[in-house]
């Protein structure tokens, strides 16, 4: 049984995975699935927390933890954090989509490109930053929030 931290997507109600009741399930003799405590609902979201984070290059990566910065000060920057299956939907509705060498993978817009134009590509990714943090705190967002943590 896993731990992880999951939400009921009839009722909304928080509570892991360990927390789901069995019942036996209706189409498959001896079978059993687990469903909401309080809903007997049988689908839920992930909502462990994850951070999003960016390369300089403008690749978007996302996971439990952040890497750690390399001793030359070289490392990812983290652009958002939120529970993993709406962080997934948001950054995947945000982000750009990578063709050709990059398929499957997450683009910040503008920061590939910005050397080729003569932008700085620090400034396309705080334009991109302050532009996704206009949402934050809305509910469609499901606490999904963006912004470059303070350094301390």
């Amino acid at each position: 049984m896993d731990n992880r931290n999951v939400q009921c997507c009839r009722c909304r109600n928080k509570h892991t995975e360990a927390d789901r009741t069995p019942r036996p399930h209706p189409r498959i003799s001896g079978a059993s699935e687990l469903v909401c405590p309080r809903c007997g609902c049988t689908s839920y979201y992930d909502i462990t927390p994850w951070h999003a984070w960016c390369w300089a290059n403008g690749l978007i990566e996302m996971g439990v933890t952040p890497p750690a910065d390399s001793p030359d000060g070289d490392g990812a920057i983290v652009i958002a954090r939120g529970g993993k299956a709406h962080l997934e939907a948001v950054m995947n509705a945000v982000a750009r989509h990578g063709y050709g060498d990059l398929e499957g993978t997450l683009i910040v817009p503008g920061v590939p490109e910005a050397e080729l134009y003569g932008r700085d590509p620090v400034k396309a990714l705080r334009e991109f930053i302050d532009w996704c943090a206009q949402s934050n705190g809305r509910r469609h967002r499901h606490g999904v929030v963006f912004g470059i943590p303070a350094e301390g």
